[in-house]
């Protein structure tokens, strides 16, 4: 009976294994690295400088087609907007999960006898002077449109405060952080940068892109991110009719030690070769806003015409289960800081 008891055990913990497994795509990891025949030399000392999950929670995109015309016809400008959004996700969800993957991380480090450097210590070198610092657990603004990101609890890191040009984010440390320098003001202790993206949106092939009118084309698609581009409605500064921000983002886990004139002595990047698709918790849909433009014709009893400017706008609010949403992260999420972690730590 007993035979018979754990057998049953075994075949529901592999049908576990095996929904979860299906609920990721096809996982294609990339990598970047130099130098890494030099960690065994070096101490076992790591330091992590950012440990970010960003998710998007809404997604707006503008078209815009400017007036013109040939000749005796005038065509009027026209504009089309379209939004996604979900409903339904939880705080609660998201931060258990956040926690989930750093508490993972850390763990694995220390089993590889890592020894984490504090927050405290790290302060204390030049390259943090006048950054302010901020602790976790929380989930806030990321400074990108429509992406919030959470950190985990127990986990604190500094950012750049504010200047002239504008407040530094919670959770982005600023364009002048050079993780060699940090590492050789820790004695050449390992820093490490993690930043993970999860969009659900997705442009089209024809966006903003279509004779006659404006044309705006989004799909659903959810997934950890490799490479992406934040394309969003500009909001702030000039804003010319149509205008658009646009921010590059990557989900990487990076591992930088030592310094050599301006660069570092041994690194390793380990990204995404292609998005990794979590699949059954959002479906794929499509979204198009379409705006054509206005058309007038002048004729010997009204030469002189001017057309009107057209509009569109379509807002699609997409419910979601929050603990499917935040388990389809925490698996994809986990599935590339877990291989990058073990194939960098292989080198000591």
């Amino acid at each position: 009976m007993k035979k018979v008891e754990a057998i049953l055990v075994t075949i529901v913990f592999l049908c576990i294994g095996s929904i979860n497994a299906q609920d990721i795509a096809d996982f294609k990891p990339g990598q970047q690295k130099y130098g890494l025949g030099k960690l065994k030399k070096g101490p076992k000392k790591i330091y992590i400088a950012s440990f970010n999950v960003n998710f998007e929670t809404y997604k707006e995109a503008v078209s815009y087609k400017a007036a013109g015309g040939f000749r005796r016809n005038a065509k009027g400008e026209a504009t089309a907007k379209a939004a996604i959004g979900i409903n339904g996700l939880m705080e609660a969800d998201i931060q258990s999960k956040t926690n989930q993957l750093y508490n993972e991380f850390i763990n694995e480090l220390k089993a590889q006898g890592f020894q984490i450097i504090t927050q405290e210590e790290a302060g204390k070198t030049k390259t943090y002077e006048g950054w302010l610092k901020a602790e976790g657990p929380y989930v806030n603004q990321s400074g990108l449109p429509g992406v919030m990101t959470a950190v985990p609890e127990g986990y604190s890191f500094y950012y750049k405060k504010e200047t002239k040009k504008g407040k530094k984010k919670k959770g982005f440390m600023g364009g002048n952080f050079v993780p060699q320098k940090l590492s050789k003001e820790l004695n050449d202790a390992v820093v490490a940068n993690v930043d993970l993206y999860f969009m659900y949106s997705e442009a089209g092939n024809d966006f903003f892109k279509n004779a006659g009118g404006a044309k705006v084309k989004m799909f659903t698609n959810y997934r950890l991110i490799g490479d992406y581009a934040v394309v969003a409605p500009k909001t702030k500064g000039l804003r010319l009719k149509g205008a658009q921000t646009v921010d590059y983002i990557k989900s990487s886990v990076t591992f930088t030690k030592g310094k050599v004139g301006l660069g570092a002595q041994t690194q390793y990047t380990g990204t995404l070769k292609k998005d990794l698709e979590i699949n059954g918790v959002i479906k794929k849909e499509k979204v198009v806003a379409y705006s054509k433009q206005t058309s007038e014709t002048a004729t010997s009893f009204k030469p002189i015409v001017i057309a009107g400017p057209s509009y569109s706008s379509l807002t699609k609010w997409i419910d979601v289960e929050s603990k499917a949403f935040c388990d389809g992260l925490y698996n994809a999420g986990s599935k590339l800081l877990k291989h990058h972690t073990k194939a960098f730590l292989s080198n000591y």
